[in-house]
């Protein structure tokens, strides 16, 4: 859940990024191209079509919890086929996924998060968001072995992340040792990023005990 959490907030972060710097980006888009498209022209229309997707997505985020996936498929169908390779496109895809893993059709979320995955930057933060919740997806519908291959990429943006769900999908499948293996990679990024202890350092120990890889303290005695 707080995960789950972490993942809405970073979406809407993103998006107010998106809406407070998108002139900005376009008018440095359009620089490095030259320009000589009709400079005016073609930046008015590409701030019109940026504001309209922004819009379109805030539509989808407000009736998200009231649709359900069935109305909201078709916000999310409309503003596809309007703004389609725009990034919001992307976003509404993970919007209808979420709703769709919340009513246990991991189906359609799997559908939707490939979508949204295929469509952003994988290098991007965002992608990298969509291919952690996609792999998530995978394991919750039983394709655990597609889901290993995504986390075992890796993410620059989310190695804790990467590194715990593929602790918990082995886990899961029984795979005790490998499951240690990628919550010791967990932790030691989180220690990296100066994270302190929490529900990772239980998960670790709890295996070592399971194991026997733990260390014993000096003085008790076997």
């Amino acid at each position: 859940m707080a995960e789950h959490m972490q993942d809405e907030e970073q979406l809407e972060a993103i998006k107010q990024w998106w809406q407070e710097n998108k002139v900005s980006v376009i008018t440095a888009f359009l620089v490095a191209a030259g320009g000589t498209l009709g400079w005016s022209q073609y930046s008015d229309y590409r701030a019109s079509e940026a504001a309209a997707a922004a819009n379109g997505y805030d539509i989808v985020v407000e009736q998200k919890n009231e649709l359900g996936s069935e109305g909201l498929a078709e916000l999310v169908g409309d503003l596809r086929e309007e703004h389609a390779g725009s990034i919001y496109s992307g976003l509404a895809s993970m919007q209808l996924a979420s709703v769709a893993v919340g009513e246990g059709d991991y189906e359609l979320a799997i559908e939707e998060l490939t979508r949204a995955a295929g469509e952003l930057d994988p290098t991007s933060t965002i992608g990298q968001m969509a291919q952690l919740r996609l792999a998530r997806a995978l394991a919750a519908g039983g394709r655990e072995d597609e889901a290993i291959r995504i986390l075992e990429v890796g993410s620059a943006s989310f190695p804790v992340s990467f590194s715990q769900a593929l602790g918990d999908v082995h886990l899961a499948a029984g795979r005790e040792a490998e499951a240690l293996d990628a919550y010791r990679m967990a932790q030691s990024a989180s220690l990296d990023m100066g994270r302190g202890p929490g529900l990772l350092e239980l998960k670790v120990t709890g295996l070592e005990l399971r194991l026997g890889e733990a260390g014993i303290p000096e003085g008790v005695i076997q």
